[in-house]
Order: structure tokens, then C-alpha cells, then sequence
């Protein structure tokens, strides 16, 4: 039996270099059973600092960097980060064309019961009021009352905040119209800054920062009115339970090593985990 396997040994071993030419993109243990499995995950291509495409033709950003170090420790997986739009990326993740989907987005009711979602945020969605310099008293939401607020989206995490607000305060609400136009953040900013609107109530993770600085924007900043902590989310599959798991323990790990504590500082100049 011995001398018999090692005549096959040649042959065996040219058909293992053989399939080894075969140009797959995914390595194969004996059985010839993929070992590492690809994930496609969608973030939006011009959502700075959040997720961009930068001078290069190139994915960058807040999350995108934190995606390819998440993918760097997760050895039985690998991802491909593509752009995609916000509203086809949610269409995208509940038919499984996407895999995960990262946006910037926090936990809700809906989403638990929907998707699956890391138990570990990778960063934190500050709200904060945007105000001119005539409102200078804006540090918190009773202050928004009687003020003229810039629409929110009817479907958005903002209109939810003030909602909830108005129904644990019915003797003292906040007024806010909403809209669906999808005003790009300068546009909402200059409307402050000219005074059409006394505020704006907005998450600080959209550029504001960098976009009040070249403008020269008059813009007042407040303090964090509530901090919401983001995490990706994931195609609800009996395949992908394992996935969520391997995701949320290597952001434990890069949060372990201040690695997201610089990305934050990097993309927001503050680090948003002081506030966990």
C-alpha cells in the first residue's frame, strides 16, 4: 500500500498544480469547498467623510477604511466594497444583493427586526444644532421651541428625534415642516447662516465641519443634543449570523487598539467615542 501511493504521488500533485492554475479568486481546501467567502457590501460613493470617492476614482472614507480593516482580520471572508446609492442600498440588503450595507446608521425597532446588525457600533452619530448667529441661546430641544427649523426628511433619523421629543413634551413642541427634496448640506447651512431658518438639527458626520470652515460659514455649533451609535447592517440570512458575529468581535478589536479612535479624528476631527 505504501509503494502504491507514492507512484500516485506524482500524478496527484499535477493535478493539484493544475487546479491551482485555474485563476479562482477564492481558495479551496481539499474537498475543493470555498474557504473564504465574499461579501459585497454597498456604501454611498459621496457621502464625505463618511464614504467618498476620492480624486482617484477610488472608495474612501470614515467607514470604508474601517470596512478594510475589518476585512484585513477576517481571514474566511472578503469583501467587496462597492457604491451604491442610500435608497438602492436598502433595496439591495433586503433582497440580498448586498451582503452589508454601511451608511452611517444607527439601531432602530424596525431595523432589529428586519436585519441582522453587529453588536459592536463602529462610531456614533452626534446630533447637534446648527444655528446663525441670531440664536445663540440654541444648546438644546426646548431651545428649538418657537424657533423656524429647516425641514427635515419625513422618513429620516432626524424627523424621528424630534417627533419623540414632541410626544414626551405635548404641552411644549418643537414645530418642524418636513421635506423630501434631499438639500445637499451646504445648501442647508448657507439657509441658516442667512437667516431664512433660525437652525438646523442634523447629525455631525455629513461634513459639516469642513464645510462651515470653506465657506466661511457664521454657523454656531451646540454641544451633542443625542448620540446615537452606528453599526452596520447585514442581510438577514442563516449564512450570515456568522458573519455579523466575525464583524462585530474585529471592530471590538480595532476599537481595542485606538484604531477607530484615530479615524475619527482623521475624517471628523473629534473622536465620537468619548461619548460611549
Amino acid at each position: 500500500m505504501w509503494k502504491k501511493r507514492n507512484l500516485l504521488y506524482p500524478a496527484l500533485l499535477l493535478v493539484l498544480v493544475l487546479t491551482g492554475c485555474n485563476g479562482s479568486e477564492e481558495e479551496s481546501n481539499a474537498s475543493g469547498e470555498s474557504t473564504v467567502r465574499s461579501i459585497t457590501v454597498a456604501v454611498p460613493p459621496a457621502a464625505k467623510p463618511l464614504s467618498y470617492t476620492d480624486e482617484k476614482g477610488e472608495l474612501t472614507g470614515y467607514e470604508v477604511e474601517i470596512l478594510k480593516l475589518v476585512d484585513e482580520k477576517l481571514e474566511d471572508y472578503s469583501f467587496d466594497i462597492v457604491g451604491v446609492a442610500d435608497s438602492a442600498a436598502e433595496i439591495g440588503l433586503d433582497t440580498g444583493k448586498y451582503d452589508m450595507i454601511a451608511q452611517g446608521l444607527f439601531r432602530s425597532e424596525a431595523r432589529e427586526e428586519k436585519y441582522l446588525i453587529p453588536e459592536e457600533s463602529n462610531g456614533a452619530s452626534l446630533m447637534r444644532v446648527y444655528s446663525n448667529k441670531n440664536n445663540e441661546n440654541i444648546d438644546s430641544f426646548e431651545d428649538l421651541v418657537g424657533k423656524k427649523i429647516f425641514p427635515s426628511s419625513p422618513s429620516g433619523g432626524v424627523f424621528n428625534l424630534l417627533t419623540d421629543y414632541n410626544k414626551e413634551n405635548p404641552d411644549n413642541p418643537i414645530e418642524f415642516a418636513t421635506s423630501d427634496q434631499g438639500f445637499a448640506v451646504v445648501e442647508r447651512l448657507r439657509e441658516v447662516e442667512s437667516g431664512k431658518y433660525d437652525a438646523l438639527v442634523l447629525p455631525s458626520n455629513l461634513g459639516q465641519k469642513e464645510i462651515i470652515e470653506s465657506q466661511n460659514l457664521e454657523i454656531l455649533v451646540s454641544e451633542p443634543l443625542k448620540v446615537f451609535p452606528t453599526h452596520f447592517l447585514i442581510h438577514n440570512s442563516a449564512d450570515n449570523k456568522a458573519l455579523t458575529e466575525a464583524v462585530s468581535n474585529a471592530i471590538k478589536e480595532l476599537k481595542g487598539e485606538g484604531t477607530l479612535s484615530e479615524l475619527s479624528l482623521k475624517y471628523y476631527d473629534e473622536d465620537v467615542f468619548i461619548y460611549e
